[in-house]
């Protein structure tokens, strides 16, 4: 049962408010401020049914000291004059509702399920967005090697300032969610999260997806737009592949971060910009202002905080963790029937070089799942065929009339073989014939139903 604190200096408004309520609702009643701090310090308060003008200490003064100790609690303020300005003022306290005295029974159980359903939701999005910073980690640099403790541990400090970052790595690495991760840790996680691909629009077209336009300031400008700085308003931009910007619009960027305004294309009036920018690249920064096509004072004003995400042939020691971690999340999403990863498709992965990076491994892991995740276990043949050393034009031959072999069925019958021998060597024990082979019983177990090997008799 939620519980809600009235708290009105007249003792029959309280009773009164207690008598239509109490079927509902646990109800606590004080007549002062001073009272209603003290119930808030000891009880687990839902929802505060507050007068606006109380002696010594008014429902104004309780607003403002109540949202820093607990913002959790709903405010609907009780008033007997409709006052606009202490109306408004109260709104900006935090105050959910008001309520102009005398009010009817309806109005003000009404107005209870209105504040307690927002609060809750509030509440909801709160929780939802402490989460978005550790499920964007969770999901691209999951791992205790030191160079991503390393990472991790400057998400965390840069989070808590508002400085420019620039993320550097290569493609696949996982800069946009490095990106999402600085945002939902930080002051700014309740704003938007805006993305701009720089590489996707060109010239004028990304100035005006940027800054926006005006009505008729260019021939396809039918009507004014608004650009990504002003949507991002209170929150972060995140500039994927910076370099590609003109030396143009890199002077109009510049601008943004160093005097924080900007303008529309066709437009004359300066707009603020409140926007935390966060840049990413996988080009060599320092040689574009070499060869003149990047400015280095934009250089300088966007590597306030580098951050370099280093790809996975830098961090061997994090793939099987990865690899188990992509494994259960998709397992789960697709519901899959496969149990674990086999020692000899663990290998591969370790063994491989990985260029398309975390990226390409989730995607891997996602395509596995997808297609073999009712096999009890995720075995080397169902990985792709660079994976397994195999040669893209080898593994995409077909076979035809003059073939006299095929590599897949020349593994299966090897393998077949294999395993018929170590079962007579181990007596049909499967444990055993799967310790002589290096593997598991339970593969042992999926290989003879999957080849016909009938069990031997012990």
């Amino acid at each position: 049962m939620k519980t809600i604190l009235i708290v009105d200096d007249e003792q029959s408004v309280v009773e009164s408010l207690r008598f239509v309520l109490k079927e509902s609702y646990s109800i606590i009643g004080v007549n002062s401020g001073k009272e209603a701090l003290q119930v808030i310090d000891r009880e687990h308060i839902d929802l505060v049914l507050l007068d606006l003008r109380m002696p010594e200490m008014g429902g104004m003064e309780l607003l403002k000291r109540l949202q820093p100790i607990n913002q959790e609690i709903g405010v609907i303020i009780l008033t007997a004059v409709h006052d606009v300005k202490s109306i408004v003022d109260a709104v900006k306290l935090g105050a959910l509702d008001y309520i102009v005295k005398p009010f009817g029974v309806e109005e003000i159980k009404l107005a209870i399920q209105k504040a307690l359903k927002f609060r809750n939701l509030s509440r909801e999005v709160r929780y939802l967005r402490s989460e978005c910073r550790n499920y964007f980690v969770d999901r691209i640099i999951h791992g205790h090697s030191k160079v991503m403790e390393g990472v991790i541990d400057t998400i965390s400090r840069v989070s808590r300032v508002n400085a420019t970052v620039l993320l550097r790595g290569e493609s696949g690495t996982g800069k946009e969610l490095v990106a999402r991760a600085i945002h939902f840790d930080s002051d700014r996680r309740d704003r938007p999260f805006v993305v701009v691909s720089c590489p996707n629009l060109a010239g004028e077209l990304l100035e005006s997806e940027l800054f926006g336009h005006e009505k008729g300031s260019f021939t396809s400008a039918y009507e004014r737009k608004e650009g990504k700085f002003e949507i991002a308003e209170g929150g972060t931009i995140f500039l994927d592949e910076i370099s590609e910007i003109n030396l143009l619009l890199q002077s109009k960027l510049l601008r943004v971060l160093q005097e924080k305004e900007f303008s529309r294309i066709g437009g004359n009036s300066l707009i603020k910009a409140d926007v935390r920018i966060i840049a990413a690249t996988n080009k060599d920064l320092e040689a574009k202002i070499k060869e003149g096509l990047f400015r280095e004072d934009l250089y300088y004003r966007i590597n306030v905080v580098p951050i370099y995400i280093p790809p996975l042939r830098e961090r061997p020691e994090d793939i099987s963790q990865l690899v188990e971690h992509f494994y259960k999340i998709y397992r789960k999403e697709c519901h899959a029937k496969s149990e674990f990863i086999s020692r000899e498709a663990m290998e591969l992965m370790l063994a491989y070089h990985w260029p398309g990076n975390v990226r390409e491994l989730k995607n891997v892991l996602e395509r596995a799942i997808a297609l073999y995740g009712n096999e009890p276990v995720l075995l080397p043949e169902h990985l792709p065929a660079e994976i397994m050393g195999i040669p893209c034009n080898l593994q995409k031959a077909k076979s035809n009339e003059n073939e006299k072999v095929c590599l897949e069925d020349e593994i299966a019958r090897i393998e077949k073989q294999l395993i018929e021998h170590a079962l007579q060597k181990a007596g049909g024990v499967k444990s055993r014939a799967a310790k002589l082979l290096g593997t598991t019983r339970s593969v042992i177990h999926y290989k003879m139903q999957k080849y016909g090997i009938e069990q031997i008799a012990n």
